[in-house]
C-alpha cells in the first residue's frame, strides 16, 4: 500500500481498514511522538495536501508560508503539483496545464506590480 493510500484510510477513521492501516503504523517501531501525531491524523479531517514530514503532520499551506510563498498565482500553481492527478477531479495534464496557466498569471501580477 502506497503512503497515499494509507493517508486517504487514515482520512476516513470510522472505516475498518482506516482502523487497521492506523493499528498497524502504530506499534514497537514508532516513537510515541509519532504514534500521537497519526492519532491526530486519525482524529482530523485530513485533505489530499496532508502529509508526515519527519513526524509532524504538514500539508501544502504550511509549505507555502516556510518558502514565503506571497503570489497566490504561484500558491495555486504549487499547489497543484503537488499532487497532480491525485486530487479526483482531474487528469495529471489537465493539473499541469492549470499550473502552467496559473504560473502565466502569477507573471502578469508580478509584471504589473514592478
Amino acid at each position: 500500500m502506497s503512503i497515499r493510500e494509507e493517508m486517504d484510510e487514515l482520512r476516513h477513521p470510522d472505516d475498518k481498514a482506516a482502523k487497521a492501516a492506523r493499528d498497524e503504523l502504530q506499534g514497537p517501531f514508532s516513537s510515541p511522538e509519532e504514534d500521537d501525531v497519526w492519532k491526530q491524523m486519525a482524529e482530523k479531517e485530513l485533505s489530499k495536501y496532508h502529509v508526515l514530514i519527519n513526524g509532524k503532520l504538514t500539508d501544502v499551506y504550511d509549505i507555502l508560508v516556510a518558502y514565503g510563498v506571497t503570489n497566490p498565482a504561484d500558491a495555486h500553481a504549487i499547489k497543484k503539483m503537488l499532487c497532480p492527478g491525485q486530487r479526483g477531479a482531474k487528469d495529471g495534464i489537465q493539473d499541469r496545464r492549470e499550473a502552467i496557466a496559473s504560473l502565466e498569471r502569477a507573471i502578469e501580477l508580478e509584471s504589473n506590480h514592478e
